[in-house]
């Protein structure tokens, strides 16, 4: 067995967002995955949204469906209607934007793609049958992830482990985001605005950039080990008992197609 060891040096995220009140219990918290294959939704929202709501209650009723530990879901602020005003919070990231490329409308859904690509953006009534059909594909990685994370300083430190679980060629990139959950604050809803909206999974940062980070070019092997760490010094005001590693492989001789997805607490 293979090992292939790369830790990226610390650094630091310091973000300007819009103070929230938070609430201590997550409304459905993620568990580690259990093994077999996963898909990644991103929906690409915003507080101004008016329909984003609605959408957002069906993408994560599927995720129940079919398991919260096989489809998992990052919102994603970006775009005109994620833009805040007044007392409206600020969610909206570098890599967000860059994710939502050209677009000018929300919500929008990627399944298992990085970014919004012509012919994978999809709507909310759409999106059913790509992610069974990207369910039904088999497993190709198995993502370990191990945090620590130090209260004094708030720095979190990410370990991931990336192993093939069959022979397999592509261009390979690790990518490693934040995600904060059940965040309180206002939100455009039909009618108004609703001042106690709860934000679920929201894309706080990645911790190695928009396009994440080459592991492997060419062939793999089954059960070869790809370690790579990464550290980010987590904001003050994010609710880090709230907090989520989510850590996906993609190929990008695929388009960035996202073959694996893993998430883990970061305490």
């Amino acid at each position: 067995m293979k090992k292939h060891t790369l830790t990226i040096a610390a650094v630091s995220l310091i973000m300007a967002t819009a103070s929230c009140d938070k609430i201590d219990n997550p409304l459905k918290p993620y568990t580690p995955t259990s093994g077999g294959k996963t898909v990644l939704v991103k929906d690409f929202t915003g507080v101004r949204c008016v329909n984003c709501p609605e959408a957002a209650a069906a993408v994560h009723q599927l995720q129940h469906e079919l398991g919260d530990d096989r489809v998992f879901v990052m919102s994603v602020h970006a775009g005109f209607l994620a833009q805040p005003i007044g007392n409206f919070p600020d969610f909206t990231t570098e890599e967000g934007t860059i994710w939502y490329g050209n677009n000018n409308s929300n919500p929008l859904f990627s399944v298992n793609r990085a970014a919004l690509i012509e012919g994978y953006t999809y709507n909310i009534g759409q999106i059913d049958t790509p992610v069974g059909e990207e369910l039904d594909t088999p497993q190709t990685f198995d993502i370990s992830i191990e945090n620590q994370f130090d209260e004094a300083n708030r720095l979190l430190k990410v370990d991931n482990m990336l192993t093939p679980v069959g022979d397999i060629t592509g261009d390979f990139h690790v990518t490693v985001c934040l995600v904060e959950d059940s965040i309180v604050g206002m939100q455009v809803v039909p009618g108004g605005v609703d001042r106690e909206y709860v934000f679920r999974n929201v894309f706080r940062a990645t911790l190695n950039g928009a396009d994440g980070t080459a592991f492997a070019n060419g062939q793999l092997y089954v059960n070869e080990e790809y370690h790579k760490s990464f550290s980010l010094v987590l904001d003050s005001t994010f609710n880090a008992d709230q907090c989520y590693v989510m850590t996906y492989v993609s190929d990008k001789a695929q388009d960035g197609k996202i073959l694996q997805t893993a998430v883990k607490k970061v305490k």
